[in-house]
């Protein structure tokens, strides 16, 4: 499942290289002959595809609201809190240091003496007597049709003689089945869809096959509807396409099989560039990394790489950048704090940036940064935790000097409107980066509240992680100047105020962007609410409120409004407007 994140879909790019680091050492050979093999080549281009096979319906009912909320926000890989308390006590994460999925050694793994959690698909009963365990199955609901016999030579007539019987037995069948049993219903109407195309009927098979759109879609038989509506006479294409129906199957294969002709159906493995990079191919090569999608940030990534130089990247920038990002994100899924720690954060929290061991006047310790807060882990026998500030709670930020002996050392000071204590801290030479990363977050904050727009905070904390990978990887004098480059939010609020209408702030309850995860913003077509239960506990089975909106090219997005959360991500519908 982890695939996924490794995937780039605009470019059809797989970057197997990062999915084996997140592989135990001693699986890391074994993964290596599964990525050669023509069967997870198969499942590469489904995925790439976005095809809806068993695969994408799995993860899709199994999605927690995380996954969904990833779907919205395309935010750096870190571990939420939920996840760091979890991991204290899942042997997952006890067999491997990094927190990497192996597979066990059996024989060194003792299995708990009872099943840790129910199951909901079988139950669990020791038997009485010989020490054995037996294992019982629910009792599923089982159909039985009896097929028409055979008791004749095989020759046309009878064998046409047969059929016929079959069909009638088939309908008999289906006009006496309640219509709430839609599962079996289908297992008919494919039955005898067969045997009308046995005998030759092809609008009867059409008409069986299309009603599996009502009753079970899973058992549609898409080549065999496409090769029948190929090789139907002149004479009964146009008496199915008298029928709307059929004509609307028919018309629905039809494009389907364009749109199978137009798949680009290669996937690339992930490279370093070996040339030098204008902006057109460093945008390709930043979104093929997975690093950042939208381009109006790797636009203004490309003029911070590229300051004091001409406008070009060369390969070996490029490289001191993506290898200072990804193991900026391998130390950040090792961060391990403490339950004292944990608790004073939200489940849903990550630790994104954490600075040297610095002297501040709330004590020695070092500054970390959430995507709601600054706090200060502080060092001793035992770690503990103290509030720096809530982003929405800052008042001042300032970069100032202080004296000490004839020094003069470079310090942070954060004023909160719920303190009057200034925060201060001694950052020395990590103090300009702190400055701009705090700004940054400070104005992503204000925004997002002002908007009603979590987005916003996402997009904020992309950007101080981009300043902090091209600090590390310049080394130059004049790193801050291009890091600064990326203070998009800062840069807004001092340039352009985006003052929101006092009216639109008081009705606006809650901002979505159904262009989440593309690389440029695109067109809304039509929008569909369809009504549910608002109340998770209320609502039976899936019937919670939906928001579909119809994008560009026959794009679709589907929100879950009970949530806002993407419930299901660009699916297609052809190509043309709905």
């Amino acid at each position: 499942r982890e695939v996924k994140d490794h995937l780039n879909y605009e470019h059809r790019v797989f970057n197997s290289e990062e999915f084996l680091k997140t592989r135990a050492i001693g699986d890391q050979p074994f993964y290596k002959k599964v990525l050669e093999t023509y069967m997870f080549h198969s499942f590469l281009k489904a995925r790439l595809n976005r095809k809806m096979d068993a695969f994408a319906r799995l993860e899709l009912s199994t999605q927690s609201e995380e996954d969904r909320l990833n779907l919205m926000f395309h935010a750096p890989r870190r571990m939420t809190m939920e996840k760091m308390a979890s991991k204290r006590f899942n042997p997952q994460y006890m067999i491997s240091r990094r927190m990497v999925i192996s597979m066990p050694n059996l024989q060194d793994i003792t299995l708990p003496e009872c099943p840790t959690r129910n199951s909901s698909l079988r139950r669990l009963e020791t038997g009485v007597g010989k020490g054995r365990m037996s294992v019982k199955m629910p009792s599923k609901s089982v159909s039985t049709f009896k097929i028409p016999e055979i008791h004749f030579p095989l020759m046309f007539q009878c064998v046409h003689s047969y059929y016929t019987d079959f069909f009638n037995h088939l309908s008999k069948a289906i006009n006496t089945l309640p219509p709430d049993n839609s599962a079996l219903l289908a297992r008919y109407f494919y039955l005898r869809g067969l045997i009308s195309l046995m005998q030759g009927k092809l609008l009867n098979a059409l008409s069986d096959f299309q009603n599996l759109d009502k009753t079970d879609l899973r058992i549609f038989p898409t080549d065999l509807v496409r090769k029948i509506v190929e090789t139907m006479p002149p004479s009964e294409r146009s008496q199915a396409d008298r029928k709307p129906e059929l004509k609307k199957l028919i018309s629905r294969m039809m494009e389907k099989q364009r749109e199978v002709m137009k798949i680009d159906d290669h996937v690339k493995n992930f490279e370093l560039p070996k040339t030098h990079m204008q902006l057109d191919d460093f945008v390709k090569r930043i979104q093929e990394s997975g690093i950042v999608k939208d381009i109006d940030t790797i636009h203004r990534l490309f003029d911070a790489l590229t300051v004091g130089h001409q406008k070009q990247i060369d390969p070996e920038t490029f490289r001191d950048f993506y290898n200072y990002w990804k193991e900026t994100e391998a130390e950040a899924q090792e961060v391990n704090l403490p339950p004292t720690v944990i608790e004073h954060l939200d489940k849903n929290e990550c630790v994104y940036k954490l600075s040297c061991s610095v002297k501040t006047n709330y004590g020695v310790g070092k500054i970390a940064l959430t995507q709601k807060r600054l706090f200060l882990l502080t060092e001793g026998g035992c770690p503990g935790y103290v509030q720096i500030a809530a982003f929405r709670d800052i008042e001042d930020v300032k970069s100032t000097t202080v004296a000490f002996l004839l020094l003069r050392i470079p310090t942070l000071r954060i004023k909160t409107l719920s303190k009057k204590e200034v925060f201060e801290a001694n950052l020395k030479t990590e103090c300009d980066l702190w400055y701009l990363i705090v700004k940054e977050m400070w104005a992503g904050k204000k925004m997002a509240d002002d908007h009603k727009d979590p987005q916003y905070i996402q997009q904020a904390l992309t950007n101080v992680l981009l300043m902090d990978a091209v600090v590390g990887a310049l080394q130059s004098p004049k790193t801050i100047y291009a890091a600064s480059k990326l203070s998009y939010f800062d840069r807004m609020k001092n340039e352009v105020p985006m003052m929101v209408p006092k009216t639109t702030s008081e009705t606006l309850k809650h901002k979505i962007n159904p262009s989440a995860g593309e690389t440029f913003p695109q067109a809304i077509d039509v929008l569909l609410y369809t009504p549910g239960h608002l109340d998770p506990s209320e609502r039976p089975g899936n019937a919670h409120p939906k928001l579909w909106c119809a994008l560009n090219e026959g794009k679709v997005v589907v929100f879950d409004a009970s949530t806002w959360s993407i419930q299901q991500h660009c699916f297609k519908m052809g190509r043309s407007k709905l």
